[in-house]
């Protein structure tokens, strides 16, 4: 079972929310930032949002807060891959990152994705990270539901990867998030797929001023 989760550039709203949901569920976590004190303050925020009775939530560098960790999340934005990760892939070697970077960007009319050489965000972490497991999941939680951590979510998660041990882990600790449903997509080839889910999800909630997120349905596992 996962006790300690590290977040290169947890300091966002997706990196706060899932640690601040985790944390409440017991799980330690450690926020990493480019600049430590950034990590810092990204942690006393999670830990005012995820109450007193929460584990324990620190900030610090990439580097710092990935030491220890069973698994480590990746939530930094597409275009800052190779600064946040050039440092880490000696660090990250057989262990588990998770992948929940979307490239997109925005323009005049919305949200659109951006084309990848290696076919996906997940992919090109993997690249930066020759020695890591990586597996693909996340993408689609809603930032602004996952902070309102008192309510369940009501979510499905795809989770795509090639290390059947590794995707395993990481099934189990989406379970962790009350009312989150992971599912086994696939293999890491169709993280594409996947992440462009969010740049459909971020229009259909610009257009109806929602939240939403994914549910597949037909499917009892």
């Amino acid at each position: 079972m996962v006790q300690r989760i590290g977040f290169v550039g947890g300091t966002g709203p997706l990196g706060k929310g899932l640690a601040a949901r985790w944390a409440r569920a017991g799980i330690v976590t450690a926020i990493g930032s480019r600049r430590p004190e950034r990590g810092q303050q990204a942690a006393a925020d999670i830990a005012a949002l995820a109450g007193p009775a929460a584990a324990e939530v620190s900030g610090g560098s990439n580097l710092e807060v990935v030491a220890g960790a069973d698994v480590v999340l990746i939530t930094v934005p597409f275009d800052g891959l190779d600064e946040a990760l050039a440092p880490l892939a000696d660090q990250l070697t057989d262990r588990i990152v998770v992948s929940a970077v979307n490239p997109l960007a925005f323009d005049a009319a919305g949200p659109y994705p951006v084309p990848v050489a290696e076919g996906s965000a997940a992919a090109a972490v993997a690249a930066r990270l020759p020695g890591a497991r990586v597996v693909g999941a996340f993408h689609s939680l809603s930032a602004r539901t996952l902070a309102r951590v008192e309510q369940p979510m009501d979510d499905d998660v795809p989770v795509v990867g090639d290390d059947e041990q590794a995707v395993e882990v990481v099934l189990e600790l989406a379970a962790r998030l009350e009312g989150v449903r992971p599912l086994l997509a696939g293999p890491l080839r169709l993280a594409g797929p996947v992440e462009d889910l969010t740049t459909v999800l971020l229009a259909l909630n610009k257009r109806y001023r929602a939240h939403a997120g994914v549910r597949f349905s037909g499917i009892d596992p």
